[in-house]
């Protein structure tokens, strides 16, 4: 083991006893050596407390002699510190981790994906040594909820590492966390060690172990018969009965059986006072603390001597070796029962004066215990800490300190603006279960904006939201007319805006974000994500291009962008998406990607992603499209964001449907589907509608194509759309659907308002033209419908032409001249291969299909176009070629895709090895050659 955690704990780690678990262990060791044989796994640990998951967990992880092995334990103390978890792992990795400073350091407002994203490189990095890594998490219930989606994140992209995942959680916090569900459902190569009770035979030997001298007959089966084979239940059995009365044979001396907490402060009551009061010590400051700062808290002269008989009672661990010579409780039931014995008085004494003893932050919670009635000195300390740590982005912290701080307040005003802050700064942490029990203390207060506010947001999170908004109205107005409450009002703005936006109230969430902008005194980011939520309710309202003008003050090139305007730079490239400006709208996306994946983190990344993925689509890389709708998905199945989610799936669509997939695009629209159903917004409505038509698109059926756009109608008899996002696109596939169903009145009119919309550049301008030609051939125009398709072929195409619409515009006219005769058969079988050559390159086998029939049935033959050995590569091996074909470092690919270097190197040599090739030079030969 080249690297790991810290000294044994659990219930059989005391004395280093060990006994059974040859099954589990089995099931450990057989996972560890399928990530020997190039496979990543996962392995699940559960059990109820005190069962020996951590022994288990530990003795294993000291097996992996050729691992790496990060360590990490979560805390319940440490529940709210943001990335606690991933910091104990990074430090475990030694100089390596030095490379990625997100990692030592990560700030709150980083996405949890793009941490993820350092991880894999440092996994990487680890695995350059020829070691297979292991990741080990115990009691990941307790985890930060930021490191465990970075994690899930992970899980979701090893590809092709060597890396163990190692989880040890007790079975009922998977069901009532999403968060943790979600991790544990992250990997398609998971084994769950389930842990119940040691069987008799090993209780038998754990008591041999234990005992001295020889066993009474039917100890052990009464032993077994106590306790069901727990493991910490029967140690503490054994601790509490006599020597005499275990070896006597009588059984009726034993003491009537007890639970386990009993059993354990009958063991606490005979132990010598001193080791009593040293163990109280270290229940208070519940951490592996340093022997003499335990006996200094206890007020002993000799805590080496107290600690003995605590050592040998098994409730105490000691790393003598360690210079600090640290101690710790042996686990957190015998903690409980131990802090549980302690009278009132006792625990404030000791929480007192381990405020001294322990870090600032840690500090705090000491302090608070150790009041005895109200405190308004330290609520007011504890309120500046908590506004400290909230203007730092530590949302979950900054809850859990004003909410001690309403505790301690003596007057209601103070008391119940330290709980609606703190009730704010949990719904800040979008996890609504954190402020649900306390709906009716918040209900409790004096009416006022923040109040208002907190209500408002509560019922937004439980899909209330008609009283949302009424709430959430209510304190937006009453806050702009208040002095100190701008930052309420923003809060308010945020929320009522969503909830705008949700229902494609595009008019008001604009004037919402005005007034809200004029408040004043709002932080740079808080000023550009209103800025970008006005000009997002402007583009619902008005249409993109108006929209634009509130993203006017941006730099032209995006890379010039500070950090605190990505938000708006995100908004301008999705309205140049739904312009039809690809170059642009490509160029503004992947900036702010680049700079999330260095730590700005833009509020609007993860949406970001998926709408790269459309860009690709629309611009014919449809390998960077399945590359960033693959992270995309990813991103949202490890942060629960439906909204995201949808967009990722939207965009994964249409390639699938491009490419003919039909299985894989028919499971992306059930899962659309069903967020339609749960969310029932506007923009999933959008999504999931044009999704649905791309894909009859793909099948060339008309009909199909025009009920999937029904629900964007705003009126099926006029006909016209109502909502503004990707209306262009919408626009066109309702002109072809209308044209292919034999409507040509309604085509032709809804063609002239896709006309007055479209700029005449861009993409778009080919798809006009084609569906121009489209709508002629329906009136039986033939003769112009050639005129049409032979004027827009001879114009230059421009940088946002895409391989797709100009393939289906060479493949309209070739057909065309072919049933005309309007030209040559030369001349219409050019056309009709040039379509052949751009829909093979992009694999577009339906489109290449109706190619090759029209092209048989007039007697001809598509041109050679041979894919070579190109296409024989997966689509993780496309995505690694076509970024190191680019340039990029292995390392630079890696960040890129959000994989490892492992997985980069492990794929391009399959690249190079399918190809026939030997270096980046002769890769990109080999994809210039598919380019059409």
């Amino acid at each position: 083991m080249t690297s790991g955690g810290g000294g044994a704990s659990g219930p059989d780690a005391a004395d280093g006893l060990f006994v059974g678990r040859e099954r589990e262990s089995e099931r450990l060791r057989n996972c560890a050596g399928k990530v020997r044989a190039n496979e990543s796994w996962l392995a699940v640990v559960e059990g109820e407390a005190g069962i020996g998951k951590s022994s288990l967990v530990r003795r294993f992880a000291a097996s992996l002699d050729d691992f790496t092995v990060l360590w990490a334990t979560g805390d319940a103390s440490e529940a709210d510190l943001p990335y606690g978890v991933i910091g104990q792992l990074t430090r475990h990795a030694g100089p390596a981790a030095s490379t990625f400073p997100l990692l030592a350091e990560p700030a709150a407002g980083t996405s949890p994906h793009v941490i993820g994203g350092q991880l894999l490189l440092l996994l990487g990095a680890l695995q350059q040594s020829g070691n297979p890594v292991a990741l080990v998490v115990d009691d990941l219930q307790w985890a930060d909820r930021l490191s465990v989606q970075a994690l899930g994140f992970v899980l979701r992209r090893l590809w092709a590492d060597r890396v163990l995942t190692v989880l040890a959680i007790r079975p009922d916090a998977e069901s009532s966390d999403e968060t943790l569900d979600r991790l544990l459902r992250s990997s398609d190569r998971t084994a769950k060690v389930e842990l119940g009770g040691l069987g008799g035979e090993d209780v038998a030997r754990l008591a041999r172990a234990l005992v001295a001298g020889t066993l009474a007959p039917g100890l052990s089966e009464r032993l077994y018969a106590y306790t069901r084979g727990h493991p910490l239940h029967v140690r503490t059995v054994l601790a509490e009965i006599p020597p005499d009365v275990l070896g006597d044979g009588v059984l009726e001396h034993w003491p009537v059986p007890r639970s386990l907490l009993a059993g354990i402060r009958a063991q606490l009551s005979r132990l010598p006072r001193e080791s009593r009061e040293l163990l109280e010590a270290m229940a208070v400051l519940d951490a592996r603390v340093p022997l003499s700062a335990a006996g200094r808290l206890a007020g002993l002269p000799d805590p080496a001597r107290a600690l003995g008989p605590a050592l040998a009672a098994g409730l105490a661990l000691w790393s003598p070796k360690d210079p600090e010579s640290p101690v710790a409780l042996v686990h957190a039931l015998q903690r409980d029962a131990i802090y549980d014995t302690l009278t009132p008085e006792r625990r404030r004494t000791l929480h007192a004066g381990a405020a001294d003893l322990v870090s600032t932050a840690a500090s705090w919670a000491h302090r608070v215990a150790a009041a005895a009635t109200a405190d308004d000195r330290l609520a007011a300390d504890l309120e500046r800490s908590g506004t400290a740590e909230a203007a730092a982005g530590r949302n979950a912290v900054a809850a859990t300190r004003l909410g001690w701080a309403s505790a301690l307040s003596a007057g209601r005003d103070d008391r119940e603006r330290r709980l609606l802050t703190s009730c704010a700064q949990s719904l800040l942490t979008m996890r609504p279960e954190g402020t649900a029990n306390l709906r009716q203390r918040v209900e409790a207060c004096s009416p006022g904006p923040l109040r208002s506010c907190v209500l408002g947001a509560m019922d937004m999170m439980a899909g209330r939201f008609p009283a949302a908004e009424a709430h959430l109205t209510r304190a937006w107005r009453d806050a702009r007319s208040l002095p100190d409450a701008g930052w309420v009002a923003a809060l308010a703005g945020t929320f009522l805006a969503q909830i705008m936006i949700w229902h494609g109230r595009g008019a008001e969430t604009a004037e919402i974000a005005r007034r809200t902008l004029t408040i004043g005194g709002l932080d740079p980011a808080t000023s550009d994500l209103t800025r970008a939520i006005l000009a997002t309710g402007r583009m619902w309202h008005e249409g993109p291009r108006a929209a634009l003008a509130e993203v006017a003050h941006l730099p032209v090139a995006g890379s010039e962008t500070p950090d605190h305007n990505l938000d708006t730079l995100a908004t301008r490239g999705v309205l140049r998406l739904f312009l039809g400006d690809l170059s642009s709208a490509r160029a503004d996306l992947r900036t702010v990607a680049l700079r999330d994946q260095q730590g700005a983190g833009s509020k609007l990344g993860p949406v970001t992603l998926s709408l790269q993925s459309v860009v690709h689509y629309l611009a014919g890389d449809w390998v960077g499209s399945e590359s960033a709708a693959d992270r995309a998905l990813a991103v949202a199945a490890t942060q629960g964001q439906l909204g995201a989610d949808a967009a990722a799936r939207f965009a994964a669509v249409c390639v699938a449907a491009g490419r003919g997939e039909w299985d894989r695009a028919l499971r992306h629209l059930d899962d659309l589907s069903e967020i339609v159903r749960a969310l029932g917004s506007a923009t999933e409505i959008v999504y999931s509608s044009l999704a649905e038509a791309t894909v009859a698109q793909a099948r060339a059926d008309f009909p199909a194509m025009e009920r999937a756009l029904r629900p964007l109608l705003d009126d099926d008899r006029a006909l016209r759309l109502r909502y503004k996002p990707f209306w262009l696109w919408q626009q066109s596939l309702l002109v072809e659907a209308l044209t292919g169903t034999g409507q040509t009145g309604a085509a032709a009119a809804a063609l002239r308002d896709l006309r007055a919309e479209h700029g005449g550049g861009g993409y778009l301008r080919v798809v006009v033209a084609r569906l121009t030609g489209q709508l002629a051939e329906a009136r039986d125009r033939p003769r112009e419908a050639v005129e049409i398709y032979d004027r827009a072929l001879t114009v230059e195409a421009d940088a946002d032409a895409t391989p797709l619409y100009l393939a289906m515009l060479e493949h309209a006219h070739g057909r065309l001249l072919l049933a005309t005769g309007a030209a040559p058969r030369r001349d219409a079988a050019t056309w009709l291969n040039k379509a052949h050559g751009r829909f093979s390159a992009l694999r577009a086998a339906p489109f290449l299909r109706r190619c090759e029939d029209d092209l048989a049935a007039s007697g001809l033959t598509a041109s050679e176009n041979d894919p070579g050995s190109l296409f024989t590569l997966t689509e993780r091996e496309l995505s690694v070629a076509y970024v190191i074909a680019s340039g990029r470092t292995n390392q630079e690919a890696a960040a890129e895709l959000y994989v490892s270097q492992k997985t980069v190197e492990y794929h391009l040599s399959h690249i190079y090895a399918k190809l026939g090739i030997s270096s980046r030079r002769l890769l990109a030969d080999a994809l210039r050659t598919q380019e059409v």
